[in-house]
């Protein structure tokens, strides 16, 4: 389902400008959070030039690079612009950059207000710098939809400046993208292509003289692959895509109906979770690898009214190439492991655990060395995730009063058997029903849209600490808080109070430690 937040604005389609350099702006100071194990804090504002004047943004993401700095991206709508922080103190504090998608002025000092993209965002990091020198960086990729299109920024010296690509979806009528970097200045693009039924294209991009420019086009779902290809290419709920740094190989995840040449006509519910794995064979003229594209199937329900066309499935990849997909049937998380490219997965492992975490949602993965993996998703003590107010709602909670906070689960031998150690990391971020039906939802009432449909976890790999940017609707009118001034107390559970916040772990055990449970 789309993810499209419709707060638009002026938009103007415009490719391969520099954005001007700014300095960032001065980090948030921290607050407590309620898990011993993290610090929470509030991101600031945009700098001056921005579309907006507050953190309005949602769905964020979150990547680190190499030497351990931390990027987060936020959305603010279809034409509206995407907000993007960074950290250099391991996710303690983050400071504001200029707006990865913005248009800049005469003044290179400063933006015109304007930035096409800003719908559906997603970031990522190069795993090696772009240069031999001491001033080289890691390049940094945001990627947001563009009505119509997807956009791809890139930044070569720590965000300070972007060029972009407005037209980088060579498949027009697009929805929900995500990019993964490849080497040290490539990159991986996948969206559904709305005009193609809902086939999901992956475009294979590098940077030519900074700007994002696409090289090579696949479809994930294989046509040869015929009974997979009829249950899934018109419809099926699009996850992340991820690159294996050391051969290539790129794992795009989805969930659809059961394979079966009837289908795409019979089939009401998305019970099937599939991985397309696009194997390198060979290099194109660019140097990129030619890939070749095989759809496996992670996990069947039994059961065939079972849904997991949840936001989103994830896919995550460990520093030995094992891989790991997760999704939430809007009650649990689960987790499957592949050791062989995603030939074969593992039986699902439920995540969530204990009356903190009866209801979970929105699950995004990171791993680190091999076998250990953290995952955040949404968490409430509800009994489900009530999307109406219907009478005899089932213990304390319903549609209007289910609390929803940020948790965390741990687990640092999920390839021997080993347990998932779960905390709840944050205050409550909403209150209520949270729809995850995209646009379809409505932003009043309890089926609402506040958390939007997805947000993000990261690992620095130098401390092996994790940090999370997250969604929040409640009211924090704290001194330079993202939101001070735009929203009030009243409004708190409103998208008036929407904004972004992180979370950053600084104890226990990080996911490079030799340590197992």
């Amino acid at each position: 389902m789309s993810g499209w937040r419709f707060r638009l604005r002026s938009m103007m389609v415009l490719s391969g400008l520099s954005v001007a350099v700014l300095m960032l702006t001065a980090s948030v100071p921290v607050v407590s959070a309620k898990g011993s194990n993290f610090l929470t804090g509030v991101l600031p504002p945009p700098p001056p030039g921005s579309t907006s004047t507050y953190n309005i943004a949602a769905e964020p993401q979150i990547r680190s690079t190499p030497n351990g700095n931390f990027y987060i991206s936020s959305e603010n709508g279809l034409g509206a612009g995407t907000d993007a922080w960074k950290s250099t103190n391991g996710g303690q504090s983050y400071g504001a950059l200029v707006q990865p998608n913005a248009v800049s002025s005469a003044n290179t000092s400063q933006t015109t207000g304007l930035a096409p993209g800003g719908g559906d965002t997603d970031l990522s990091t190069a795993p090696v710098v772009n240069g031999s020198t001491a001033n080289s960086h890691y390049n940094v990729y945001v990627a947001s939809l563009t009505l119509g299109n997807v956009t791809v920024s890139a930044s070569q010296n720590g965000g300070l400046s972007w060029q972009k690509q407005v037209l980088s979806a060579t498949v027009p009528a697009d929805d929900r993208e995500w990019i993964a970097a490849q080497g040290a200045s490539n990159y991986v693009l996948s969206y559904h292509a709305v005009g193609d039924g809902d086939q999901i294209i992956v475009n294979q991009g590098t940077l030519v003289q900074g700007v994002p420019t696409t090289v090579q086009t696949y479809n994930a779902i294989n046509p040869a692959q015929t009974d997979i290809y009829l249950g899934t290419y018109l419809d099926n709920e699009i996850g992340n895509i991820v690159v294996n740094q050391q051969t290539g190989m790129v794992a795009q995840v989805f969930a659809g109906c059961a394979p079966s040449a009837t289908a795409i006509v019979s089939c009401t519910n998305f019970n099937t979770v599939y991985v397309a794995i696009g194997t390198p064979s060979g290099v194109n003229a660019s140097g990129l690898p030619v890939l070749s594209f095989q759809d496996y199937i992670v996990y069947q329900s039994p059961n065939p009214s079972a849904n997991f066309a949840n936001n989103f499935p994830n896919v995550a990849i460990d520093a030995a190439g094992n891989l790991y997909a997760s999704w939430s049937n809007d009650q649990n998380v689960y987790v499957s492991y592949s050791q062989n490219n995603g030939q074969s997965w593992s039986a699902p492992q439920q995540v969530n655990s204990g009356s903190q975490a009866l209801t979970a949602i929105y699950p995004w993965m990171t791993a680190g060395a091999a076998g250990k993996v953290d995952i955040v998703y949404y968490a409430t003590p509800a009994s489900a995730n009530f999307q109406t107010c219907a009478s005899g709602t089932p213990g304390p909670y319903d549609c209007q009063n289910e609390p929803w906070s940020v948790a965390f689960a741990q687990n640092l031998n999920v390839l021997g058997g080993g347990s998932w150690h779960q905390q709840i990391v944050t205050d409550v971020v909403h209150y209520g029903g949270v729809c995850q039906g995209g646009v379809t939802c409505t932003s009043t009432a309890n089926d609402n849209r506040d958390l939007y449909d997805d947000f993000g976890v990261a690992v620095s790999p130098v401390s092996g600490m994790a940090s999370i940017t997250y969604s929040n609707d409640q009211y924090a009118n704290l001194a330079g808080s993202p939101d001070q001034g735009a929203c009030t107390l009243s409004q708190s559970n409103t998208a008036a109070c929407d904004h972004t916040d992180f979370a950053t772990q600084i104890a226990g055990p990080g996911l490079y430690t030799t340590k197992n449970n």
